[in-house]
Formats: structure tokens, C-alpha cells, sequence
């Protein structure tokens, strides 16, 4: 028993030393981050939209990548392809995203979107729709209110 009490004396002790010095008793762990659903809208040319859904996306931290997931679909069809990529933080705060289409379930080709955005997705970006590796065109990205876009 007098054992016990020491122990509950000495941690006591130090939780109360770790106050007084303000060290906190959690500082090993990681603050929790706020992740966020994103709606990308790029126009077609066609009166429709390319809309690409990202799920979950965490914050992004200059000098640091996130894994990107979520689908694709247009606001004409409707048909929907999963995608998946990453999307990285430079120091100056410019955001160098890809990612890989999954869209033959579908529609007629996978495709691969690559480009230099801001920190909120917004820019011009590259697609590949032939699978050269080589751009076949540009899409504006604007990011929209996902409460404002109709899922399929």
C-alpha cells in the first residue's frame, strides 16, 4: 500500500511539475486536422462542366503532399470515374497536383490531370486524354460549393 501511494504521490508530482513549466501532457501528439471535401468545376466548351469531386482532402503544409481521392464525372453525362492522386505544397505556396482518372467503366478513356494551382485548387491544368504522356489540352479549374453541385 505504501508502495501504491509513493506512485500516486510521484505522478502527481509530475503532472504538476509539467504544469508549472507548461509542458503540456499531450506534446506528443498531433493536433487534429480538418479535413475537407472540394468541388473543382472546369467548363467544357460545351455549356457543361468537367467536375472533379475530391473527398476528405487534408490541409495542405508548404513542403508537404497529400494523397488526393474522390470521382469525376460531367454535368452532361453523368457517368462516373474514381480518381486518386496526390497534390504537394511548394515553399512559395504554389500547389503541383496529378492524378489518374479512372473513367473507361463508362465513357470512351482514362486520363491523367496534372498542373501548378493555388492552395485552393484553382488554376489552369494539363490533361492527358491519349496516354502519351504529353498534354492534350488545358482545364480552368475553379473551385465551386459542393452543396451547389448535383452528384449523380
Amino acid at each position: 500500500m505504501k508502495a501504491l501511494m509513493q506512485g500516486v504521490f510521484v505522478a502527481l508530482g509530475l503532472v504538476l511539475a509539467g504544469l508549472v513549466t507548461g509542458v503540456s501532457v499531450n506534446a506528443g501528439t498531433a493536433p487534429a486536422s480538418k479535413v475537407r471535401d472540394v468541388c473543382i468545376a472546369a467548363p467544357t466548351g460545351g455549356g457543361g462542366y468537367n467536375m472533379f469531386i475530391l473527398r476528405g482532402v487534408e490541409p495542405l503544409t508548404r513542403g508537404g503532399a497529400i494523397s488526393l481521392k474522390g470521382f469525376f464525372f460531367t454535368t452532361v453525362v453523368n457517368r462516373v470515374g474514381p480518381l486518386h492522386g496526390t497534390a504537394a505544397m511548394k515553399s512559395d505556396g504554389t500547389v503541383r497536383l496529378g492524378f489518374f482518372v479512372h473513367s473507361t467503366a463508362e465513357s470512351l478513356n482514362d486520363f491523367t490531370v496534372s498542373g501548378i494551382t493555388d492552395a485552393n485548387f484553382v488554376g489552369t491544368v494539363n490533361f492527358d486524354n491519349d496516354g502519351d504522356f504529353k498534354p492534350n489540352g488545358t482545364l480552368d479549374f475553379q473551385v465551386v460549393d459542393c452543396a451547389t453541385v448535383d452528384m449523380p
